[in-house]
């Protein structure tokens, strides 16, 4: 069934409150649920849909230059995800950082810099400045929320704002609110929560370090990520995040049309996706061991689209002040 622009609204409006309602009632557990079922499933359907529009940036020498330092940045990635989580041989992450920064940075080179001269020095200036601030503590921080919350929570709130910027209906607005009413809430409403059992916490120790990130960044107790005040707020806030963006990708299949794709694709797609669910009811570590990568992959791959929407946001925002 085709939804209407409000009734999409309307629906996503009633995701982010199911999202949130089961945030507060078991945060980890919607977590690791939603990043094994949800998560893969979106990669897949996101990186084919960004494959049929070019990635959202049409000049083709530039577009494969720029994926081919995606390519390099994927290996560096692979290169310290095996060395320092699977083979157990810690490697410094400082190329694995500045190669995800380059990426971002030239994204939007692609987009606005018309020139190769031009393009080539902004992305040798680029690359001093990452060299320059490689040892500041916040250049390691922001290139891991950048990946992860920023992506998930951040992002996702550009794309509901810009369609309500778009559309200034009710139904827009209403989504809106509810979105940002949903994250504050958070941080206002502190239900007390059930600490996970021994056994949910080996297996969420892989993300562990964003809930840490997190707690430093808002001021929490910063020790402990299962059972403090603290530590609930920011693990509903994180499952809420991961939860919606998965939840508002699928709500708009009729708007942007992932799924319009060969047949082919679509049956590989889907087996790929129960492949995927399997390995981790199979085992979660070892679904993390061969996803992971692919998860960093499809948030390099939309950089040149979250470029597009906050420019899309300054003008939606330019033309509703000059009206």
């Amino acid at each position: 069934m085709k939804l209407s622009s409000d009734g999409i609204n309307w629906l996503n409006a009633g995701l982010m409150v199911a999202a949130c309602t089961a945030a507060y009632a078991a945060p980890f557990h919607l977590f690791l649920f939603s990043y094994a079922v949800l998560g893969p499933l979106h990669y897949f359907t996101e990186i084919s849909w960004l494959h049929d529009r070019q990635y959202f940036a049409g000049r083709a020498p530039a577009r494969r230059w720029w994926l081919a330092l995606v390519a390099v940045a994927m290996a560096t990635l692979m290169y310290g995800y095996a060395s320092n989580d699977l083979l157990q041989r810690p490697v410094s992450p400082k190329y694995e950082i500045a190669m995800v920064y380059l990426v971002f940075a030239t994204a939007a080179m692609l987009l606005y810099v018309r020139r190769a001269v031009s393009a080539g020095v902004l992305a040798g200036a680029s690359l001093a400045a990452l060299v320059l601030f490689s040892t500041a503590q916040a250049y390691f921080i922001l290139a891991y929320l950048l990946v992860t919350i920023v992506h998930v929570l951040v992002f996702t709130a550009a794309f509901v704002l810009l369609g309500a910027l778009r559309l200034k209906s009710r139904s827009a607005l209403v989504s809106l609110a509810v979105f940002v009413t949903c994250t504050v809430t958070f941080f206002v409403w502190r239900l007390p929560g059930a600490p996970p059992p021994e056994s949910l916490r080996r297996v969420y120790d892989f993300f562990a370090p964003l809930n840490t990130q997190l707690l430093a960044l808002f001021r929490f107790d910063a020790g402990d990520i299962y059972e403090s005040a603290g530590a609930m707020v920011v693990m509903r806030l994180i499952a809420f995040a991961y939860t919606y963006h998965y939840l508002n990708w699928f709500s708009k299949t009729s708007i942007i049309r992932w799924h319009d794709v060969p047949h082919r694709r679509a049956v590989a797609i889907i087996v790929l996706w129960v492949g995927a669910v399997a390995l981790y009811l199979h085992n979660y570590t070892v679904g993390l061991t061969f996803l992971y990568l692919l998860s960093l992959l499809h948030v390099l791959l939309e950089f040149p689209l979250d470029h597009q929407t906050f420019v899309g946001i300054g003008k939606e925002l330019r033309a509703t002040l000059a009206s």
